[in-house]
């Protein structure tokens, strides 16, 4: 038998040498020469980087033959000693990339391997600790193209790098990458199609009363408010590319009232209304929004704004279909000139289950339009593909427009430059291009901001001028892409994800609004004019079911105020308590019911004693009132005995429903009426018997008395 080899053992020992060992103390020295001088992706914290950089220029967003490329920012001084000997340097990668994926790595900095060639340098001063200048590179793109041979269509990686010296090193402080797409002199690509879905939709300000909670809506309309930029920009986009515009009616309804010329009045501190500012505001941007929509596809969203699958899953099914009612007729009405696509849906995010695709289906919509990743493909695809696919439902299939996540997440999240942002969603547009360059406008891409997007003004103007230049992007309508074929991709089911269904309002607190329609439908009962009034109390209701809501605890003092007000004014009609005496054996009893309303009601009044002290001929009378006014009703009633009594006095609608809670009457018995008679009659007969007396005394005394001769 073959003894086996001996192992081979490390020797540690003091005269032994441990080769291994030397390999780690060798990494370590290297490791300790170079790390200084590293410096992570834009992901690093500002602390650990000897040096902070910020692109604050970067023009053409797109380079093309014969134009100037020029990068501009600021280098701060981090660290903790002097940078020397600066040289700031841009890079550009040798060839373009090749995927989305390739991109986001570079634009995250998870990679470093694209940093390229350097194509301009220059000298910055020595900086000290904590101060900053101003830098700024140029070279034509002629020569760039010369001398990095861009022949290709694509996205390439443009670094600004700056070296500087501490102490005895020289060395990489910082570096910030972006994306720069280049269009060749000849282009070798057809451009895919592009369709813009363009948000309109502001938190809830309105109350049930017709007052606003503040001025917040008046600001955003304001010459540099938020809505006033998005409708701006909206036209100016729409001008190169295909926009559908998405409006919540209630902020046109809303503008409308701002600009009445009676003015609008907001709720002070102290809850007392005072007149608001912003009429001129509401009536120059309503205005703004019928120009920017003179034939344009617009979608209405439903009234409010309402969190459609949170009020079907709470059992609100009617709220969607009012909603759908209410805001396809307030956008005709408001927007005449726009043309209406009234059977498309966009669902919160982007986001529905399947219960409230088929309420939807049921209020005649087919068409939705969804996050890309609510339908997700079952494969990983190398390229982008059409937004466009069939989503089943129980009661058919609805046509789906799938928004791109990664250019809707861009828009979302920008990121803290506005530059490098704008740039890095120009370059993911011209990238998805590029991944078929020869199939054109057979792929379209839908591009969906957010849904109350206030995005800063410089990343906006960016986006909108950089988009509208992109040769790469050809405009395809919403309606155009609805009424595609889908593309052969196979998609998974709808899906729902957990963390919208988190966020969804709760259903705790969507059983305030249910309630609130009861006492809404009862209210209706009993008014003679309930066009008047019930309305706006329905809309006031869509209001609180807002998706703007959401995650927020200050839904919770909006439905106290909207609680208040309707408790108010059904309150407004009312059974006035009293305290009677009830003398007679049989009488009326009379009750008096008000009526605060500037309408007339008809209501039922039933009285309901506790006790068998009293009894009614009738119970209830229908009486109808006319506005403020008060009615006393009588009712018939006979004692059995004396004693007090307590009445209940209800009132109900014409159909029987109880209207509010009963008043109780208190009613003290005495029948005085019996005891008086008996009194009288008595009284009589001693007056009479007193009387007899007295004449029979008479007639004694005469016939006693002795005859005189």
């Amino acid at each position: 038998m073959t003894p086996a080899a001996p192992r081979s053992r490390r020797r540690t020992g003091r005269t032994g040498r441990d080769p291994g060992l030397a390999r780690r103390l060798l990494v370590l020295l290297v490791a300790a020469a170079v790390l200084p001088w590293w410096v992570p992706g834009p992901t690093a914290s500002a602390a650990t980087a000897p040096a902070a950089l910020s692109v604050t220029t970067l023009s053409p967003a797109v380079a093309t033959a014969g134009a100037e490329l020029r990068v501009a920012g600021e280098l701060t001084n981090t660290g903790k000693g002097r940078l020397r000997d600066i040289e700031i340097r841009l890079r550009l990668s040798d060839s373009r990339l090749n995927s989305r994926a390739e991109l986001a790595a570079v634009a995250e900095g998870r990679t470093a391997s694209r940093d390229g060639s350097v194509v301009v340098s220059a000298s910055l001063a020595d900086l000290p600790v904590g101060q900053s200048a101003g830098f700024s590179l140029a070279r034509p793109l002629d020569e760039v193209d010369a001398l990095q041979g861009l022949t290709e269509f694509g996205v390439y990686v443009l670094g600004v790098e700056v070296l500087a010296s501490r102490s005895s090193d020289f060395g990489r402080v910082a570096i910030v990458r972006t994306l720069l797409p280049w269009i060749p002199a000849e282009s070798d690509f057809q451009p895919a199609g592009y369709s813009w879905l363009w948000p309109l939709v502001a938190r809830p300000t309105r109350l049930a009363d017709g007052t606003f909670t503040d001025e917040s809506l008046a600001a955003e309309m304001g010459p540099t408010g938020r809505l006033t930029r998005l409708v701006d920009a909206g036209a100016r986009l729409d001008e190169e590319a295909a926009l559908s515009w998405a409006v919540d009616p209630e902020l046109l309804a809303a503008a409308e009232d701002m600009a009445d010329v009676d003015g609008y009045l907001v709720r002070a501190a102290d809850g007392s209304p005072v007149p608001g500012g912003g009429g001129g505001l509401a009536a120059r941007w309503l205005e703004q929004v019928r120009e920017a929509t003179l034939g344009a596809d617009v979608i209405a969203l439903p009234y409010g704004d309402p969190d459609l699958t949170a009020i079907t899953r709470a059992g609100l099914v009617g709220d969607v279909s009012r909603a759908r009612r209410d805001g396809l007729a307030t956008v005709d009405r408001l927007l005449p000139s726009a043309v209406d696509l009234p059977g498309t849906v966009w669902p919160t995010d982007g986001y529905l289950n399947g219960a409230t695709l088929d309420v939807l289906r049921g209020t005649d919509a087919d068409t939705v339009v969804l996050d890309g990743r609510a339908v997700p493909t079952e494969i990983d695809l190398s390229y982008t593909p059409s937004g466009r696919a069939d989503v089943g439902s129980r009661s058919g299939q609805v046509t789906g427009l799938l928004a791109d996540p990664g250019l809707a997440d861009l828009l979302r999240r920008p990121g803290q430059s506005t530059v490098l942002g704008a740039q890095r969603f120009l370059a993911e547009t011209a990238m998805i291009t590029s991944e078929l360059p020869s199939t054109g406008t057979e792929r379209a891409i839908l591009v969906m901001p957010p849904r109350r997007w206030n995005p800063l003004p410089d990343f906006l103007d960016l986006v909108v001028q950089g988009f509208g230049g992109a040769t790469w992007a050809a405009p395809v309508s919403l309606p155009e892409l609805a009424g595609r074929e889908p593309p052969e991709v196979d998609r998974a089911p709808l899906r729902y994800p957990r963390q919208q269904r988190r966020r969804e309002l709760p259903g705790t607190y969507l059983s305030a609004p249910r309630g609130m329609h009861t006492s809404i439908n009862e209210f209706a009962d009993v008014l003679t004019d309930p066009d008047a009034l019930i309305p706006q109390l329905n809309r006031a209701v869509l209001l609180l079911e807002s998706s703007w809501w959401r995650d927020r605890e200050e839904r919770k003092n909006r439905l106290a105020l909207e609680r208040a007000w309707l408790a108010e004014r059904r309150d407004l009609v009312a059974v006035q308590p009293a305290r009677l005496t009830f003398s007679s054996r049989s009488g009326n009893i009379p009750v008096t019911v008000a009526n605060g309303l500037d309408q007339a009601v008809r209501v039922s009044l039933r009285l309901d004693p506790r006790t068998t002290r009293i009894r009614l001929d009738k119970s209830t009378r229908t009486r109808t009132i006319g506005p403020q006014r008060k009615q006393q009703v009588e009712f018939p009633a006979i004692s059995v005995a004396a004693g007090d009594e307590t009445v209940d006095a209800s009132l109900h609608t014409p159909t029987g429903a109880l209207y509010g809670q009963p008043v109780q009457l208190r009613i003290t018995i005495t029948n005085y009426g019996t005891v008086a008679l008996y009194i009288t009659v008595g009284a009589a007969a001693v007056l009479f018997l007193t009387a007899g007396v007295r004449v029979l005394r008479r007639v004694l005394a005469a016939r006693q008395q002795p005859v005189q001769p």
